[in-house]
C-alpha cells in the first residue's frame, strides 16, 4: 500500500534524485548513473555525452566520489564521514579522500541559529544569556557551535542543529535506500555491502540529530572523569538542552595540535611526555574498564589547559565495548604481547562476520604473518595506521565485515598511538596497554563474573525449555493443516519489471495514438460534426481536435522514449 506521505514527498525526492544524477555526471561519472538506472533523470545533453563516455572506472574515482558527496551537501558529507571509518569495507584511498571533505561544511546564518534557540527555549536569547556570539566557533554537517555567557557569568558553548536538517536527512535516507538496493544488484558494488552501510548510517545519523543523545554521552564521560585530576570533560547544562540544542561548559585552553608543534624548549619535552601518558592511560581506561570510548579522538578534540590538564570535547561520535568485544580485545593484546600471532589472528576471525566459504586457515596464516612482520619493527619506527589498514585489507580480501564498534575502536587506538608518538616517541603503547589487558582477563575469569555469566546462561536455557514445546506444537499444527507457507524472494528482477511496465505503457499509448489518428481521419472524411473553414476548405472541427490531441500525445511519447536514452 502506498502511503500518503510518500506521495507528498515524491516530487521533492524525485528532484533530489535528478540532482544526484547531474552531480555524478558533472564529475564524469555518467557510466555510474547508467549502471544505477538513473539515466532518464539526466538532461538530453548529458545522455548524449554518456553514450560517448567509457564505462571503465577512472583512475581518480576516489577523488571524484568524494567531490560528489561534498557537492550534495551535509547528509552526503556525513555519509562520507561514516564511510571513512570503515576500512574493512573501503580501500584506504577512499578513506583519505573522504576525510578531506569531512571538515569543510559551510556555516548557516546566525539569525537562523538565534531563531532555533529561541524556539527551543521558549523565549528570547537575552532572557537566558548575557551574551551570545553570532560568529560560530565550528560548523559541522549536523550542527554548529556558538559561544555564550550565562546570566551567572559562566561561559558556555551551544551546539545548534541545522535548520530543517531532519527533513533533508530523511529524504536523503529514503533516496539512499532506493539507490543502495539498485547498487547491491551490481557485481562491482556487492563487496561494499551498500544496503548495510546505508542502514548503519541511518541509525547513527538519526541518533546524532537528537542532540540529547550527545548530551547523554557527554554527561556519561563527565561522570566517569569528574574526580580525575588530569582529565576534564565539560559539564552539561541540562536545563538548556533539547533535541535541537546542547549547552555545556566552556573549557579554555590551546588545542593539542598547537601544543604538539611547540618548539623544544627546556621544559616542553617532559610536559609532552606527561601529557602523552595521561592521554594514553585515560583512553586505555575507556577501552578496557569503562566499556565506552571517544570515537573521534584527534588533536582538534583535545585541549591543554593552563594548569596542564587535558580537556576532551565533542562527543558526537562515541563507541561501546561490550563484554564480548572487551574479552576479545584483552585476548588479542595478550596474544600479541606473547607473540602468539596465530591466536591473535584467530581472535580477529572470531570477531568479524565472514562468508560461510571462508578459508579460515588461509585467513589466519595471512593475518598472523602480517602481525608478526609489524611486531618485530621497533615501536618508534612502526606505522600503526598502515598496520591497521593492512589488517583491514586482508579482511576485505576475504569478504569479511568487522563490527562497527570494533573498527571504531581500532581507529581510535591507532589515532591515540599516533598522538602519543608525535608528543613523545619513546613511549611504547603496547607496553602501557598490557597491564590493562591482563587486568581485563583476570576480571573476566573472576568468580563474580563467572557467577553472573552462569546466571545469564541459566535464564536463557530455562526460557528455551519453556518456549520450545509450544513452538514445536505450532509448527507441527501448521504442517498438519497445510498452513505452513514458504516465501520465494526473487531478487534483482525489480529493474526488469519496471522496464516491462514502461514498455507496456508506451505500447498502450501507441495504440491509443493510432486509434485517435484513425478515428480523426474517419471523422474528417465523413464530415461529421460542426464544420469550420480553414484556407477556404470546410473541415470537421471534431477531426481537427482529434488530430491536435494526437499530435500532442505523439510528441509526449517521442520525448519520453528519447529521454530514456533507449532509442
Amino acid at each position: 500500500m502506498v502511503k500518503i506521505s510518500e506521495i507528498l514527498h515524491a516530487p521533492r525526492r524525485t528532484r533530489r534524485i535528478a540532482t544526484i544524477a547531474r552531480v555524478l555526471a558533472s564529475e564524469g561519472l555518467e557510466y555510474l548513473v547508467a549502471r544505477l538506472g538513473m539515466g532518464h533523470y539526466l538532461p538530453a545533453w548529458a545522455r548524449i555525452k554518456r553514450k560517448r563516455t567509457s564505462t571503465e572506472n577512472p583512475p581518480d574515482l576516489p577523488r571524484r566520489f568524494a567531490n560528489v558527496l561534498e557537492k550534495l551537501g551535509p547528509t552526503a558529507v556525513k555519509f562520507g564521514q561514516m564511510l571513512s571509518t570503515r576500512p574493512d569495507l573501503l580501500p584506504p584511498e577512499y578513506a583519505e579522500e573522504l576525510q578531506r571533505i569531512c571538515h569543510h561544511v559551510s556555516p548557516f546564518p546566525a539569525e537562523k541559529a538565534r531563531a532555533i534557540l529561541e524556539r527551543e527555549l521558549g523565549g528570547t536569547i537575552e532572557t537566558f544569556f548575557d551574551e551570545f556570539s553570532d560568529k560560530p566557533l565550528a560548523s559541522g554537517s549536523i550542527a554548529q557551535v556558538h559561544g555564550a555567557l550565562l546570566k551567572d557569568g559562566r561561559e558556555v558553548v551551544i551546539k545548534v542543529r541545522r535548520p530543517e536538517i531532519e527533513r533533508t536527512i530523511e529524504d536523503d535516507i529514503a533516496i539512499m535506500d532506493y539507490l543502495a538496493a539498485r547498487a547491491d544488484r551490481l557485481e562491482e558494488f556487492k563487496p561494499f555491502r551498500v544496503p548495510m552501510l546505508v542502514e548503519e548510517f541511518a541509525e547513527g545519523v538519526r541518533r546524532e540529530m537528537n542532540l540529547l543523545s550527545e548530551a547523554a554521552d557527554t554527561h556519561k564521560f563527565h561522570a566517569a572523569f569528574k574526580d580525575d585530576r588530569s582529565l576534564v570533560v565539560p559539564e552539561v547544562h541540562w536545563d538548556l538542552c533539547s533535541p535541537a540544542m546542547l549547552t555545556m561548559q566552556w573549557v579554555d585552553g590551546i588545542f593539542l595540535t598547537e601544543f604538539a608543534e611547540k618548539s623544544e624548549s627546556e621544559d616542553i619535552p617532559e610536559l609532552k611526555r606527561k601529557v602523552a601518558m595521561v592521554i594514553l592511560d585515560r583512553f586505555f581506561r575507556q577501552y578496557f574498564e569503562l566499556g565506552f570510548f571517544h570515537g573521534d579522538p584527534h588533536t582538534g578534540n583535545m585541549l591543554l589547559l593552563e594548569d596542564n590538564r587535558i580537556a576532551l570535547i565533542d562527543f558526537g561520535l562515541s563507541g561501546r565495548v561490550g563484554d564480548l568485544l572487551q574479552s576479545r580485545l584483552g585476548a588479542f593484546f595478550i596474544a600479541l604481547g606473547r607473540q602468539q600471532f596465530e591466536m591473535a589472528a584467530q581472535v580477529l576471525a572470531e570477531t568479524g562476520a565472514f562468508p560461510p566459504d571462508l578459508d579460515e586457515d588461509d585467513f589466519i596464516t595471512e593475518t598472523a604473518m602480517l602481525l608478526e612482520r609489524h611486531y618485530h619493527v621497533p615501536f618508534e619506527s612502526i606505522d600503526l595506521q598502515q598496520a591497521f589498514q593492512d589488517v583491514m585489507r586482508i579482511v576485505r580480501k576475504h569478504h569479511g565485515r568487522m563490527p562497527r564498534n570494533f573498527v571504531l575502536l581500532g581507529k581510535s587506538i591507532v589515532t591515540i598511538s599516533g598522538i602519543v608518538k608525535q608528543l613523545s616517541p619513546g613511549i611504547n603503547t603496547a607496553e602501557v596497554a598490557a597491564p590493562y589487558a591482563r587486568g581485563l582477563v583476570r576480571k573476566k575469569l573472576s568468580p563474580g563474573n563467572a557467577s553472573k555469566r552462569l546466571t545469564q546462561y541459566a535464564y536463557e536455557f530455562s526460557m528455551l525449555l519453556q518456549t520450545m514445546p509450544r513452538d514445536l506444537r505450532q509448527i507441527i499444527g501448521k504442517l498438519k493443516n497445510g498452513a505452513m507457507e514458504f516465501a520465494v524472494d526473487h531478487r534483482g528482477l525489480e529493474r526488469y519489471l519496471l522496464d516491462l511496465d514502461r514498455t507496456g505503457n508506451r505500447l498502450a499509448l501507441s495504440i491509443m495514438l493510432a486509434a485517435i489518428l484513425i478515428s480523426s481521419t474517419t471523422i474528417l472524411t465523413a464530415e461529421i460534426g460542426p464544420a469550420m473553414t480553414i484556407l477556404g476548405w470546410d473541415v470537421s472541427a471534431l477531426g481537427l481536435i482529434g488530430y491536435g490531441f494526437g499530435f500532442i500525445l505523439g510528441i509526449w511519447l517521442a520525448f519520453g522514449i528519447f529521454r530514456s536514452g533507449t532509442i
